[in-house]
């Protein structure tokens, strides 16, 4: 297992993000705050109320962190890679992307799970890798790595949701069950 940078874009299985999904559920978000400092502004200059900078000042990092979201979702590169030698896997990454690489000797099973929220509309389908123990511990020891284990809801240490992506999940477990060396186990839930 390596800690890498970049997701190469030019390998035989890559789940690019959706452009269009990212500035279709991005979007509204970004033009209600835009609206929301215009309207402050309006208002501090009608009043002069020191309510309204705060306000306009809030909206001002929201829109911010908006363009810093959207900036990571579309220009880090791809979410997920293969070929016939490693495995590559975002891991996140907001200012600039976390991914590591991994042999194919290094995982277990690769699988699609569907995640079903508190609420109807809160579903998601994810596409898991199972790891050896050995890359599992030396994955808990990659620096800067964010402690949230998604093992407990998925039932893998990694996984990657097909919101917003190019491909279909089901695309990409099909290229990789073609890739994929004879040791590893394909799940379909």
């Amino acid at each position: 297992m390596e800690r890498t940078s970049r997701i190469p874009g030019d390998v035989k299985v890559v789940v690019p993000p959706a452009r269009a999904g990212v500035l279709r559920d991005q979007l509204p978000p970004l033009a209600v705050i835009t609206l929301t400092v215009v309207a402050a502004g309006f208002g501090l200059a009608a009043t002069g109320a020191v309510a309204w900078l705060v306000v306009g000042a809030v909206c001002v990092v929201g829109i911010a962190l908006q363009l810093l979201s959207m900036r990571s979702e579309l220009a880090l590169g791809p979410a997920f890679a293969a070929d016939a030698d490693h495995v590559w896997v975002r891991l996140g990454g907001f200012f600039a992307p976390r991914s590591v690489r991994l042999d194919w000797p290094e995982i277990t099973g690769i699988g699609i799970r569907e995640w079903q929220g508190h609420r109807r509309s809160a579903r998601a389908r994810f596409l898991t890798v199972q790891l050896t123990g050995d890359a599992l511990a030396a994955l808990s020891r990659l620096p800067g790595r964010r402690r949230r284990d998604v093992s407990g809801t998925l039932g893998a240490p990694l996984a990657i949701s097909d919101q917003r992506k190019a491909i279909s999940l089901d695309e990409a477990f099909r290229g990789l069950r073609f890739l994929a060396p004879d040791g590893v186990r394909f799940t379909n839930d």
